[in-house]
């Protein structure tokens, strides 16, 4: 008896499953790295920023590296403490307290007068937290434009100068130290335009 033909068995087509299409690579620009000297200059306009709008106290290092864009670890990196950094910002914006202390008709208003007592209030949050200057002019930049205006513009010398000099400088600190403590205070312009008036007169411009 003849045995039957097995039967063939169709091999199925294995359908080769099509993996979705690969969308292309977004062409990512990575930022150019910052230089350290770029980094440190960002973190000296954010802290001088900040400087014009709170007390030293107020300012954390994270906000200073929030506004700069650069991370709060650079600072300690870079400058050493937060103390050392606002030390670099009192030494860039001495020039122009310098100048500013050195119009004296600029120092009647009262923009100026904020600007010069947000430089002192600095100066006195750096030496409470351990900051030494080498003498009071470059703590007080404002002190020096008042003693060389004192004798360029009236004629003093240069003692007597420095001790009227050092009566402003009395005056300004008032101002910050105590002025916000007192209902009802005698202005620093009020005190300065008071004071100047006792002063010899402004030595007349040769035409």
């Amino acid at each position: 008896m003849a045995t039957p033909a097995p039967k063939k068995i169709a091999a199925k087509k294995s359908v080769a499953k099509k993996s979705p299409a690969k969308k292309p690579a977004a062409n990512k620009t990575r930022r150019p790295r910052r230089t350290r000297e770029q980094g440190m200059e960002l973190l000296i306009g954010a802290a001088f920023a900040l400087i014009h709008k709170k007390n030293p106290d107020d300012i954390s290092i994270r906000e200073i590296a929030a506004l700069s864009k650069v991370h709060h670890r650079f600072i300690a990196e870079w400058f050493g403490s937060k103390a050392q950094l606002l030390l670099v910002v009192h030494s860039h914006n001495s020039e122009n307290i310098h100048k500013l202390a050195m119009n004296a008709e600029s120092m009647r208003t009262q923009e100026v007068i904020l600007e010069i007592n947000q430089q002192l209030q600095l100066s006195l949050w750096l030496m409470r937290n351990g900051i030494t200057f080498p003498d009071i002019y470059v703590a007080f930049p404002a002190l020096a434009a008042a003693v060389q205006n004192l004798q360029t513009s009236r004629g003093i010398n240069a003692i007597e100068a420095q001790k009227i000099g050092s009566i402003y400088g009395a005056i300004l600190l008032t101002n910050v130290i105590v002025t916000p403590f007192i209902e009802n205070p005698t202005t620093a312009v009020e005190l300065f335009d008071f004071f100047t008036k006792l002063l010899p007169p402004v030595i007349p411009k040769k035409k």
